[in-house]
């Protein structure tokens, strides 16, 4: 008995010696591993602290903040009125919806004139909007310091400004007044530009939304004949001084440290404080039906697994969190400021090799697996393993929209002063563009060609990288140009072609 005792306690030591030894291994090792990445970072340049990486204090005088925010409680309430704009009645081609007899929208048809009455109503909020026209900056003077607690209730009512003025846009057109269309033009584009230094990802991503409204907007108004070339040269400038790349380097930059203050934060909160945050480590409730003799398994532990969850993550489990978001913020980062500074033209082929070294990372959390079958959360769990790179991605989209705007708007300027379209895009350089337009999914020149009838074809090749000739076949039923083979800039739909659309509406309403 006595040498089983002594055989029995050996082994306890020696398991205690290994827990003991698993534990500090795992805390030091990926502590070390971030202590040492940081020091790389920073021997390079990288600003990793969040107080780094904020904007500066813009002064009163240069923000136009008070007067946005006047004008979010100014807004008719209700739905926003979207009317139909660039809608494509087929591949390539779409209506002019400010030529329409009527308004008509996804959900409201109208009168030209009850349409007015509903953008008069809300005039008031567009002229203080237009506020934004006047001073350099638009901030919001947001707290980043209060991380996951910070609320952003200005983002809904930024991007129904943008709304707003589209449709205010629709009615100046209707009504002939290409300057006042011009204004409104011009102040959905400065939203988005002078809001750049919000580095905040969803802000980003909002931005990204209101830019993509303004399109079709500026489409209509290129349809006009009684634009000036100063007016098409304002609206041509707005699109260029919107970044889509640019903005989100500097939004990636900012949620880094944003992130890695976040975790370290959570490393060191009190229980009861981690407990409150978003419900962490909180373990599905109710019996599994694991029980033995009337005893569940899954309640009777859940207090110890949550303890054994919550000890793993602060020691170790949210070092390797941290490295995570460290290595694959900064494999993005790197990226995004080659695409900025133009030593990379092939934006698809970047992302693609962005995405396959974030994919070979292989950060993982040590005994993870072993944990997971014990059924112990992580907060690794409610952080998420979000795909940074789609944000990526949609800004690449949204930028070879804005290149293909910005040519649209110079060659509507070439033809009106020379009377004819250009035979290449080479003609524009200099006068009317500051280089010949690429395209990002290729690091190619934009197609374009003159046709004989006046028109011309526009195209970028998609995100899907191939060049199909300028082949406006969209994919499925959503009737969308940037969801097409290649993303052609439309032309305006015939009579007959905007009729035949209208009776197969009506058609699918029976």
């Amino acid at each position: 008995m006595k040498t089983r005792c002594k055989v029995l306690i050996a082994a306890g030591i020696f398991l205690a010696l290994m827990s003991a030894s698993l534990l500090l291994s795992s805390h030091y090792q990926p502590s070390n591993e971030v202590v040492a990445y940081k020091k790389f970072l920073r021997d390079r340049g990288e600003k990793l602290e969040l107080s780094e990486v904020l904007p500066p204090p813009v002064p009163a005088e240069s923000n136009s903040v008070a007067a946005v925010e006047d004008a979010f409680h100014m807004f008719v309430p209700g739905n926003t009125k979207i009317p139909n704009a660039m809608k494509l009645v087929v591949p390539g081609k779409a209506l002019i919806g400010w030529q329409q007899p009527e308004v008509r929208g996804s959900d409201f048809t109208n009168s030209w004139e009850e349409f007015s009455a509903y953008v008069e109503a809300n005039r008031p909020a567009s002229e203080l909007l237009h506020q934004v026209l006047e001073r350099p900056q638009l901030d919001f003077n947001l707290d980043y310091k209060k991380g996951a607690e910070l609320l952003l209730p200005h983002l809904a009512p930024l991007k129904r400004s943008t709304i707003t003025l589209a449709a205010a846009v629709a009615s100046d057109l209707h009504n002939g007044d290409a300057s006042a269309a011009t204004t409104n033009l011009l102040t959905m584009l400065a939203l988005v530009q002078k809001n750049s230094s919000e580095g905040l990802l969803i802000s980003h991503l909002v931005r990204i939304a209101m830019t993509a409204i303004a399109v079709a907007p500026t489409w209509e108004f290129l349809q006009t004949t009684n634009v000036t070339d100063a007016q098409l040269a304002a609206v041509q400038s707005g699109w260029q001084q919107i970044d889509c790349i640019g903005d989100a380097t500097n939004a990636f930059t900012v949620e880094r440290a944003w992130m890695v203050d976040e975790i370290q934060k959570l490393r060191v909160m009190s229980h009861e404080d981690l407990e409150k945050s978003a419900g962490l480590f909180t373990l599905p409730g109710g019996s599994s039906g694991s029980s033995i003799g009337g005893w569940d398994w899954e309640v009777a532990t859940e207090k110890p697994r949550i303890a054994i969850g919550e000890f793993m993550w602060r020691s170790s489990w949210s070092y390797s969190d941290e490295m995570r978001t460290l290595k694959g913020e900064t494999i993005i980062l790197d990226g995004l400021r080659q695409m900025q500074t133009n030593q990379i033209q092939n934006y698809k082929a970047e992302l693609d090799a962005m995405t396959s070294r974030m994919a070979a990372l292989g950060i993982t959390n040590a005994g993870a697996a072993f944990f997971r079958a014990l059924k112990i959360s992580s907060l690794t769990d409610v952080l998420g393993s979000w795909d940074m790179s789609s944000a990526v991605k949609k800004s690449i989209r949204m930028e070879a929209v804005r290149r293909v705007v910005v040519t649209a708007i110079a060659l509507k300027r070439f033809e009106l002063k020379h009377g004819h379209l250009p035979k290449t895009l080479g003609e524009l350089a200099s006068e009317f563009s500051p280089a010949v337009p690429l395209d990002p999914y290729d690091g190619k020149p934009l197609r374009y060609r003159a046709n004989g009838d006046g028109t011309f074809l526009l195209y970028s090749i998609g995100d899907d990288g191939v060049d199909n000739g300028g082949d406006p076949t969209v994919f499925g039923a959503n009737l969308n140009w940037q969801n097409a083979r290649d993303w052609v800039w439309p032309q305006p739909a015939s009579a007959l072609e905007i009729q035949t659309d209208y009776e197969d509406e009506a058609k699918k309403a029976k």
